[in-house]
């Protein structure tokens, strides 16, 4: 059960919901972190995603396949008659951030938000993040091309965030 913030797109809560706490124990034990867990009740069928971050690396499919030969039989006894759909997956490059608590495992990535008190969208690295805000450093303004050092950004005022990948953030360190 998530719960938007009033005037935010972004949900808080996912850590709270059941199925989130029964598998992220789980999957630390592993090295990895949850970063979402969603499940689909159709008639006969039940259909579960997980989206998994490895600790201190990028995920593999190793790490994927590892999660789903773990939580496929315990789901499955679970549900006795019904039918399991389980997806194991990574977050992607460019993945839409749907909660504040993804802000937290993201630290060091570059992300995109829209923010309403600036009406700009805005391009940085997140530094660090609490229940409030996220702040991030080498923001880049991109409805004014303005640079920014540093930038705190109230989740209240955030309506759409995504990873942003860019290749040379990744270039100074091969």
């Amino acid at each position: 059960m998530n719960f938007f913030n009033r005037n935010s797109m972004l949900a808080t809560g996912i850590q709270t919901t059941s199925l989130f706490r029964e598998y992220e124990d789980l999957l630390g034990a592993m090295g990895l972190k949850l970063v979402e867990i969603n499940r689909l009740d159709r008639g006969k069928t039940v259909s579960v995603s997980i989206v998994i971050l490895a600790k201190d690396a990028e995920v593999t499919v190793d790490h994927c396949a590892k999660v789903y030969r773990l939580v496929y039989p315990r789901m499955e006894l679970q549900l006795a008659e019904r039918d399991l759909q389980l997806e194991v997956s990574t977050p992607g490059l460019q993945r839409n951030l749907k909660d504040v608590y993804e802000f937290s495992l993201f630290v060091g990535k570059r992300v995109r938000v829209y923010d309403t008190a600036k009406e700009a969208w805005l391009s940085g690295i997140i530094q660090d993040s609490d229940e409030t805000s996220v702040t991030l450093t080498e923001v880049f303004i991109e409805d004014n091309k303005d640079m920014q050092e540093n930038m705190v950004v109230e989740f209240a005022s955030i309506q759409k965030a995504k990873l942003d990948y860019r290749w040379e953030d990744n270039s100074h360190g091969n």
